[in-house]
C-alpha cells in the first residue's frame, strides 16, 4: 500500500511497519504506545512523515552532489552529529530533528544549505544588549556576617550581592570602606572586605553569543526549506500530519 507520493517515488506502508519495527526494538521501545491505539496510529503518521523528509533530502541531495544515492553512511568523523538541545529541537520540529539526528546525508545537506549564513558584529552587539540580566556584571562583597551575635558561615567569609540585602543594610556594607564593621543594624554585623566584580565583557561574551545566533540562524533556514518541501508530498487520505485535524485521532482541540 502507497501512503505517499514525494515527487513521484511512493513511500509504502511496509517501510512505515518496518521502521516502526526497529524503533520498538529500540532500547526505548517499551515505552511507544501500542499499534492499535491512536497514540499508535499517530506515531504511524509521524513515522510517515520521517520517510517522506528523508526522500526529500536524498532526492536534493543527489542533486546537488552531496551523496550518490547508493552512498554508505558518510564517515561520522567527517560528518559528526549536530548537538541539538531541547531548543533546537523545538525551533526544528520532531521529524526534521529526527532527520538531521539519525540520517547522514541530512546533515551533509543541512551544511550545505546553510553555510553561506553570517552573524554580523552589530547583531551580536544588539543580542548582548538587549540581555544584559544574562551578561551584565554583577557586584559582590566578602563579609564576615554576625547575627545577633552568632557567627554565620561558621565566622568564615563569604560574598554577598546587593540584591541579598534588605536596606539600611545594604546601603550600609556597600558603602563602607574595605576594613570597616558595619553594624549591628537590625541584628545584623558585617566585617566587611574587598569589592568583587562578577559579568561578562561583550569581548568575552560574543564568540557564544555569534554562535548561538548562528546555529539558530541555520537551524531556522533549514526547517523552512524542509517543511516546504515535504508538504507537496501527497499524502494517502488516513496518513496525514500527526498534527492535521482532518483525521479522527487528531487530539489537539481549542
Amino acid at each position: 500500500m502507497i501512503v505517499a507520493l514525494v515527487g513521484g517515488t511512493p513511500v509504502t506502508l511496509a517501510e512505515a511497519e518496518e521502521r516502526l519495527a526497529v524503533l520498538r526494538r529500540g532500547p526505548r521501545g517499551e515505552l511507544l504506545p501500542a499499534p492499535d491505539t491512536a497514540e499508535g496510529r499517530q506515531l504511524r503518521r509521524w513515522t510517515v512523515q520521517v520517510l517522506i523528509a528523508e526522500r526529500v533530502v536524498a532526492a536534493e541531495a543527489v542533486a546537488r552532489g552531496l551523496s550518490p544515492a547508493d552512498d554508505p553512511p558518510l564517515d561520522p568523523s567527517l560528518d559528526p552529529p549536530l548537538d541539538l538541545d531541547a531548543t533546537a529541537r523545538l525551533e526544528l520540529g520532531s521529524v526534521v530533528a529526527a532527520v538531521l539526528t539519525g540520517y547522514p546525508p541530512a546533515r551533509a545537506l543541512y551544511r550545505h544549505l546553510t553555510r553561506d549564513i553570517t552573524v554580523g558584529d552589530d547583531e551580536v552587539r544588539r543580542y548582548y544588549r538587549a540581555n544584559q540580566d544574562r551578561y551584565r556584571t554583577r557586584r559582590t562583597r566578602l563579609v564576615v556576617h554576625w547575627h545577633h551575635g552568632r557567627p554565620v558561615n561558621g565566622g568564615r567569609r563569604y560574598p554577598v550581592s546587593a540584591a541579598e540585602l534588605a536596606e539600611p543594610v545594604r546601603h550600609a556594607v556597600f558603602g563602607a570602606a574595605e576594613g570597616a564593621r558595619v553594624g549591628p543594624i537590625d541584628g545584623h554585623t558585617f566585617d566587611v572586605g574587598p569589592l568583587r566584580e562578577h559579568g561578562a565583557p561583550f569581548e568575552h561574551a560574543a564568540p557564544a553569543i555569534r554562535a548561538a545566533l548562528l546555529d539558530a540562524r541555520r537551524r531556522r533556514r533549514f526547517a523552512l526549506w524542509a517543511d516546504a518541501r515535504c508538504a507537496q508530498a501527497v499524502l494517502t487520505p488516513g496518513f496525514e500530519h500527526p498534527g492535521d485535524i482532518r483525521h479522527p485521532d487528531h487530539t489537539h482541540r481549542h
